[in-house]
């Protein structure tokens, strides 16, 4: 019987790390025992075949680590994004030294890097030189089953963001670029997202307040799917991304793309799901002269439909759960 123990760098149920794991035990639930642990001692009590690490920079995770070695337990690790380069550079100098001390070593001897894209594999092998497998597998989507695609009824081009309220997400640019061209004047930009950084929202507010066409609508707490729906096209400047589940998200209600080119959707851009950009005011301006040309088709049901079949074919949590459970048989046979 194959165990597994949990083992996360959030505690928290609001952050971005759990909500992924706590979709995950609850698919492999089904098929094989696992659970997510926040204390050490459950490794001796629990026993388990394979401890999964999730995220980087807690002491507390290195010391899971050197338990599983000296009791011979299979380690997988995946770092969701916090070896990407903007995150690597918050607190770079209190990082370099838990690199130096412990995370380099905790991904070297895993048996499994789990990645959630290429760029995050990338960006491990511009770090380390590691000689074993780096497995991509990217996320799944909730879908609520009560959600139903329908074609888009606005007049306009109606424009959305929607992720955390954080200088990463570079909604600012957005901002900026709305404000400052007349052409951005007759569509409206609405703003959803926690805010988990108080300074750059305050700042963030103080350049929308007086906007008429730009507002801010806070965090979205039922299906996700349902408020998108009401939208037609997605915005996603974000700098930094391991993988970007908010774009499938929208993609799941139906939603036209226009992502950040550094992020690694190029894929969805050639099957015409999307636009990867650089953001300023003249590529923007570009792309959506383009969208207003074409607008009958990305409001029309069948074509929204297409892009909700996509994410419901290609990232559907039941087929990614086995993946993750087929690679943890491998390692423990």
């Amino acid at each position: 019987m194959l165990k597994v123990l949990y083992f996360s760098s959030e505690t928290k149920k609001k952050f971005g790390v759990y909500n992924v794991i706590s979709v995950l035990e609850k698919k492999l639930k089904t098929k094989i025992t696992i659970k997510i642990s926040k204390k050490i001692n459950d490794i001796v009590k629990y026993k388990p075949n394979l401890i999964h690490i999730h995220g980087c920079w807690k002491p507390h995770l290195f010391l899971v680590f050197i338990i599983a070695k000296i009791m011979s337990i299979k380690l997988v690790f995946s770092p969701h994004g916090m070896l990407d380069p903007y995150s690597f550079n918050q607190k770079k100098i209190k990082k370099l030294f838990a690199w130096i001390l412990y995370q380099k070593l905790l991904i070297n001897f895993s048996d499994l890097v789990i990645v959630n894209s290429k760029i995050e594999k990338s960006n491990i092998l511009n770090k380390i030189n590691i000689n074993k497998k780096i497995l991509v597998i990217k996320h799944g989507v909730l879908i609520d089953k009560s959600f139903r695609i329908k074609k888009s009824v606005n007049k306009k081009i109606k424009f959305i963001f929607f992720s955390r309220i954080h200088p990463s997400k570079n909604l600012h640019s957005i901002i900026n670029i709305w404000k400052n061209n007349y052409f951005f004047n007759k569509y409206e930009l609405d703003i959803y997202g926690e805010i988990t950084d108080q300074k750059y929202f305050r700042k963030i507010n103080y350049h929308i307040k007086n906007e008429k066409n730009i507002n801010y609508k806070g965090v979205i707490k039922n299906s996700v799917q349902k408020i998108l729906v009401n939208y037609d096209v997605f915005l996603h400047p974000s700098e930094s991304e391991n993988f970007g589940l908010v774009i499938l998200e929208a993609m799941s209600a139906g939603l036209f793309l226009i992502v950040n080119k550094k992020l690694d959707w190029k894929d969805l851009a050639k099957k015409g799901y999307c636009y990867n950009i650089i953001f300023n005011s003249s590529n923007l301006v570009e792309k959506i002269l383009i969208l207003e040309k074409k607008k009958l088709k990305i409001k029309n049901i069948i074509y929204r439909r297409k892009l909700y079949n996509y994410v419901k074919n290609n990232y559907n949590w039941d087929f990614i759960s086995d993946r993750y459970k087929d690679n943890y048989l491998f390692l423990v046979k």
